[in-house]
């Protein structure tokens, strides 16, 4: 049974769902905010059942074609002394590989696979969504109206769709800023080999991707500051890493006037629900459990994966679909943000206390506790990897 869909948000939730709903015969409409798509945007790391699924899609030579190695991770103290140096291999032994990819990366591969398949508008927002029986009567930014079956909302963490019609949703505070970006030139840090610094109210990641191209991350923590970050991020970054060594100072410096940087603050969404008749939160939108949970772009992957599972098994009942959607989805938002919070707490720690425990606990880790700290978390059940509920 053919339905007409339409996505509002074309990042890396929206385009996976375009692409399952399109494969299964729908007609499927996105449309995105942004005036153009371009291949910018901070390092993540796709994981387990993010994997398998592009696997599944047939995207997985494209999307290794735009990733970046990775084989070492060295935890560090400011001091330059390493608590703690983890194999991603060895990490990734019980599950789907890891792939290192910028965000822009995996989304040029998404988008480039559906460009000819569905309809994309740039430039282009939900005005008005008016619900009549089945269908939803949608006003578009251009004046435009559109009759859907289903609306799926994957507009982000800031999703003004969600706000409008999803009234029980909260924004979640990290109380974080996270500064991410990429800095070409020739270095000499290894590539692939990456270094971690934890400190209190904060973490500096240092990737080397490339001989010319070094990629950073940076948490910091900031009570009090405005919903989309700081004016100020460059004086934030220089002066919240004074006192490392001079080579850290020199690469700071240097990203700041030369590199290309993201800055945001950091949230999640605490949704009761997903669903609004046939409106479907999807993504950052619905359930961001920012990239501390280290599987934001991996749940964003499997949470488009399920409605299209839904739907081709009722085709004919999208409210059913809708609420199967929300079943399955319910347990694992709770665990992948918990995970999130568990992550900030530990990597992040607030106090020089808290710092000692971390250090010394991690440094005496053993690889069966390295694989519970790093890997475990990730993993789902036989159940949820097959989309099965009850």
């Amino acid at each position: 049974m053919k339905r007409n869909i339409l996505i509002s948000g074309g990042g890396i939730a929206g385009l996976t769902a375009a692409k399952l709903l399109s494969s299964q015969g729908h007609d499927v409409t996105v449309i995105d905010k942004a005036p153009s798509f371009t291949k910018a945007g901070f390092l993540i790391s796709l994981k387990s059942f993010g994997v398998k699924i592009m696997d599944e899609l047939g995207m997985t030579e494209n999307l290794l074609h735009e990733s970046s190695p990775s084989e070492y991770a060295a935890f560090m103290e400011a001091n330059e002394r390493v608590i703690q140096k983890i194999s991603y291999e060895e990490m990734n032994k019980n599950t789907e590989r890891s792939v290192l990819i910028s965000r822009g990366g995996l989304h040029h591969v998404l988008f480039e696979n559906i460009k000819d398949e569905v309809k994309v508008l740039l430039n282009t927002t939900i005005s008005q969504a008016v619900q009549q029986g089945d269908t939803t009567r949608v006003t578009l930014s251009d004046g435009t109206a559109v009759t859907a079956d289903l609306v799926i909302i994957a507009e982000g963490l800031r999703s003004p769709t969600r706000e409008q019609y999803f009234k029980n949703c909260k924004l979640e505070d990290f109380n974080t800023i996270y500064m991410g970006g990429k800095l070409k030139f020739l270095h000499g840090y290894t590539v692939g080999s990456f270094k971690i610094y934890i400190d209190v109210n904060k973490m500096l990641s240092i990737y080397p991707i490339a001989p010319d191209e070094i990629a950073l991350q940076c948490y910091i923590q900031e009570a009090g500051t405005s919903s989309t970050g700081r004016p100020n991020a460059n004086e934030l970054l220089a002066n919240s890493f004074k006192g490392y060594s001079e080579g850290v100072q020199d690469l700071l410096k240097r990203f700041i006037a030369e590199g290309l940087m993201f800055v945001d603050k950091m949230g999640m969404i605490n949704a009761p629900d997903l669903v609004n008749g046939h409106l479907v939160l999807l993504g950052d939108a619905g359930y961001c459990p920012t990239a501390l949970s280290g599987m934001g772009a991996s749940l964003s992957i499997y949470g488009a994966k399920a409605p299209a599972h839904f739907i081709s098994k009722t085709p004919e009942n999208l409210t059913l679909a809708c609420k199967n959607y929300n079943t399955l989805m319910q347990p694992l938002i709770q665990k992948f943000q918990g995970n999130a919070r568990k992550n900030a707490a530990s990597f992040i720690p607030k106090s020089e206390e808290r710092l000692h425990q971390f250090v010394h606990a991690f440094r005496s880790a053993s690889d069966d506790d390295l694989q519970k700290i790093m890997t475990d978390p990730i993993i789902l059940t036989e159940e949820q990897l097959s989309f099965k509920i009850g």
